[in-house]
């Protein structure tokens, strides 16, 4: 997955009883033990090789990663937005069944209400990719995605942010004519730039959306010129790195 350097392997079986936690209620407990088939823990990236981020807001101190096999990868979803909200570590969850994979990112921080809780910010589950086929998986991709192409170490948190920001601008690439350029360029050194590119994508992508459901030509114009004033972002931010 990713290409992530074998120091880090755990390769570390979970077993299903350990996995459900007693305090979920009846019928979660239920769909997840019909949906997953089992649970491994494949990689963990500790230790300061990257550094750890650790303050009042942020415990970055570990990047574990899952593979989770599902009866049916129509579960991802509910999976996924049960178990990124329960496992405090950044993680990036794989989950596949006989046909397909999917994976799972999530930004999170420390709960500032409620100690040793944790808040999931934001949550995404990427497209299906086909399991096990050459060239048409998540590693066609990696050219972007792989462990070592990742810019940004200065610590554990934008290191993670990096791969899911760019990992959702791959998938959208359509929806901007330089992404893959953006994606080349030193914009990813910066941290606060990144977090900007990353949220100015999603705005284009839901713009973009939104624009395919617009019925009378005046507002597609008026949508239209949003989309265009998106765009400039993206060309200046390009301009100045």
């Amino acid at each position: 997955m990713f290409d992530i350097p074998k120091r880090f392997e755990t390769n570390l079986d979970i077993k299903l009883k350990d996995f459900i936690p007693k305090e979920l209620n009846p019928n979660d407990k239920r769909r997840i033990k019909e949906s997953v088939r089992s649970v491994k823990m494949t990689y963990q990236i500790a230790g300061e090789e990257i550094p750890s981020l650790v303050n009042d807001e942020y415990r970055c101190q570990v990047i574990q990663f899952y593979e989770i096999e599902l009866e049916n990868i129509k579960d991802a979803n509910f999976i996924a937005s049960i178990y990124q909200g329960l496992i405090k570590p950044l993680c990036i969850m794989r989950f596949y069944d006989s046909k397909d994979e999917e994976y799972s990112f999530a930004d999170k921080r420390l709960s500032q209400t409620e100690e040793n809780q944790i808040v999931v910010e934001d949550l995404y589950l990427s497209q299906k990719y086909p399991y096990g086929l050459p060239g048409e998986g998540i590693g066609k991709y990696l050219e972007y995605l792989s462990f070592d192409k990742i810019k940004n170490k200065t610590d554990k948190l934008v290191f993670y942010r990096e791969w899911f920001y760019k990992l959702y601008l791959l998938e959208h690439k359509s929806a901007y004519i330089n992404t893959e350029l953006l994606l080349s360029d030193n914009v990813w050194y910066s941290e606060s730039q990144a977090i900007q590119i990353y949220h100015t994508f999603v705005e284009l992508v839901k713009a973009r959306e939104d624009v395919t459901k617009i019925h009378t030509n005046a507002d597609k114009i008026i949508a239209n010129k949003e989309i265009k004033k998106i765009i400039k972002k993206f060309e200046n931010w390009r301009r100045n790195i």
